[in-house]
């Protein structure tokens, strides 16, 4: 080896360290394979006792056994284990069925044939909980009971029992009919009344309840199952009053205090008394005229009749149980969220009356949250938001399937009024009618400020703090569609590209700012200056007739002209020409601006430093 190639040694410890993971997994395999067949041989051993008892017992006419309690093991123990894990437990039942059979049911004869049936019985129904009813907790709702009953005592034992019947009729020359009926009843009910208490101890869930139960609790559960006990014995002990009906109410009880552990328990223990007891001839069942076997099917439909009044209250229990510790850790996480949260949540009714507002609001509006409780929602908003509000709260109502989100201005305790974002979804109960509205609500006073601040920009020349041409576009827009007329001028410095060049640029800015200045203090609080770019100028003079507007102008344009500007060590004058021009309403803006226009062009084609008013 030392001698070899880098390839030949690469290739020996290759194939050397294959071998060695083979071996340590075929260790491991053999290792786990050990437990398994152990207690496949325990579970073959507990399925022959069980089938010899219910073969001595329970056989009255030569023909099949009323009641079968070894297929309710062997299926939950399959229901417990993957598939690939089933060889081993069934080919060990399938000796204990045999042997069961031949020793003490229909002989030797007949062993094979029924321990087969037997097997497919048992691998029929866990192959159908597996897959139908996968992973999930033992009466622990509607639909796991429901594949239950279908699985383990319809669909299974009905073919098992068509199987069997044929098997004798064929065979041992014995009624079909009757061993078909009597294979059923006894096969379903076996496996219904008891594969429950299989499955909790198999799965370990008997166990984990167990060990969850303070001591008040596992009192109580034994006392529960004592009284189920006693009230058995003393209903099926005595052969005198009809007393089925009594051993359901402790039953009952047992179910709604103790849960899945101790109605499963319950079942079993009804069972056990009942069978035992009729079958010595005592209790209620015992009063028919009829043949022992007779009355054993009696017994296991009066324990069918309890098990389907009692599994599914169980379940039902189950379910709203598991929905009230779901509904208290969303309690849970809702009072952290609120706790600590800086939006505002509230609840209203249908009128809009509050019913809860978290602490949030006091941090947020000063009002404490108890005092606000049963105030409509609307009176908290400005006057001018609470019929938005109230028409929004009917949206709300009437289309509960989507939030709504709105934005309203709220008066705060302090009288300071602010901007708020509700998102509202309407609260329905389970037949879909609206009860209330929950709704989260944030302050947005600050983004409303900062989008006022954008807009007023967006809108405002920067140099000289007048709209700009959006602003006015949007003032002549408002102005010819809302009161009665006015006036438009429009202003263009003289030769002002000669003070950027004389003086520079600085020195014309502070004209501009200047001339805005000026205009302004010309004009009154309702008219609108507006810088249109370069060193053009509009005014809006609402309500103004076109001679009140030129003496307005006029003024203006004088002004001008006598003021010097000091900028940059040089006192600067410049002039400026106007065009005035009359608005309707209702105009279209272009024509009042081109009428403004063509005017000014007038005035500055006229010399400059003058006033024209528009044909």
């Amino acid at each position: 080896m030392a001698g070899g190639t880098g390839g030949e040694r690469t290739l020996i410890f290759s194939q050397a360290t294959r071998r060695l993971r083979s071996a340590c997994i075929g260790r491991v395999m053999a290792t786990t394979r050990q437990p398994r067949i152990a207690s496949s041989i325990l579970l073959g051993c507990a399925y022959f006792v069980i089938c010899a008892g219910t073969l001595r017992l329970t056989r009255f006419d030569e023909g099949v056994a009323f009641l079968w309690i070894a297929t309710a093991l062997l299926t939950a123990w399959l229901n417990t284990r993957p598939f690939q894990q089933w060889t081993a437990p069934l080919a060990a039942c399938a000796v204990g069925s045999a042997s069961a059979t031949a020793l003490w049911g229909l002989g030797p004869q007949m062993a094979l044939p029924f321990a087969a049936i037997n097997m497919f019985e048992a691998a029929v129904g866990a192959a159908f909980l597996n897959r139908l009813a996968p992973h999930r907790s033992v009466l622990d709702s509607h639909r796991w009971l429901v594949i239950f009953a279908l699985a383990a005592g319809v669909i299974a034992p009905f073919l098992s029992a068509l199987l069997a019947a044929s098997v004798l009729s064929l065979g041992a020359d014995q009624p079909f009919l009757r061993n078909a009926l009597n294979w059923y009843s006894g096969h379903a009910l076996g496996t219904l009344t008891f594969m429950p208490i299989f499955l909790l101890v198999m799965r370990g869930d008997a166990t984990r309840l167990m060990k969850r139960m303070d001591r008040r609790k596992a009192a109580e559960f034994c006392a529960l199952v004592t009284l189920v006990a006693v009230v058995s014995y003393v209903s099926f002990a005595q052969d005198r009053l009809p007393l089925l009906f009594l051993p359901m109410l402790p039953t009952v009880l047992a179910t709604f205090r103790g849960g899945a552990l101790s109605t499963a328990a319950s079942i079993v223990i009804l069972a056990v008394i009942g069978g035992t007891l009729t079958f010595q001839g005592h209790g209620p069942i015992g009063l028919i005229d009829a043949p022992l076997g007779a009355r054993m099917q009696f017994l296991q439909l009066y324990i069918a009749c309890a098990m389907l009044t009692i599994l599914p209250a169980n379940a039902e229990l189950q379910q709203r149980a598991k929905l009230f510790r779901q509904l208290r850790e969303s309690e849970a996480r809702y009072r952290v969220l609120m706790e600590n949260s800086t939006d505002i949540v509230i609840n209203l009714d249908r009128s809009g009356r509050l019913l809860f507002a978290s602490a949030s609001i006091r941090q947020i509006s000063g009002f404490a949250p108890e005092k606000l409780i049963g105030r409509r929602i609307g009176g908290l908003l400005l006057e001018a938001d609470a019929e938005r509000a109230r028409a929004s709260f009917r949206r709300i109502v009437a289309d509960p399937d989507r939030t709504h989100v709105n934005e309203y201005r709220g008066v705060i305790e302090t009288g300071d009024v602010r901007w708020f974002e509700t998102h509202s979804r309407a609260v329905t109960d389970e037949t879909g009618t609206v009860t209330g509205v929950v709704s989260a609500i944030r302050d947005i006073s600050n983004r409303k400020a900062h989008e006022e601040r954008l807009a007023r920009a967006a809108l405002t020349d920067p140099l000289t703090g007048l709209a700009n041409r959006r602003g006015l576009d949007e003032e002549l827009r408002a102005r010819l569609s809302s009161g009665s007329g006015g006036c438009l001028a429009l202003f263009d410095l003289d030769h002002f590209k000669r003070v950027n060049d004389t003086h520079g640029h600085a020195a014309g800015d502070e004209v501009l700012r200047r001339f805005a200045a000026l205009a302004r203090a010309s004009v009154r609080d309702q008219d609108l200056v507006a810088r249109l770019g370069g060193e053009e100028f509009a005014v809006v003079l609402p309500d103004a007739t076109i001679s009140q507007a030129a003496l307005v102008c006029e003024r203006l344009r004088q002004t001008i002209a006598e003021v010097g500007v000091q900028a940059e060590g040089a006192l600067i004058f410049v002039t400026v020409s106007g065009g005035v021009a009359p608005y309707l309403r209702n105009q279209p803006p272009e024509e009042v601006l081109r009428s403004a226009d063509q005017a000014l062009y007038k005035a500055k084609h006229a010399g400059r430093d003058q006033l024209a008013l528009a044909a």
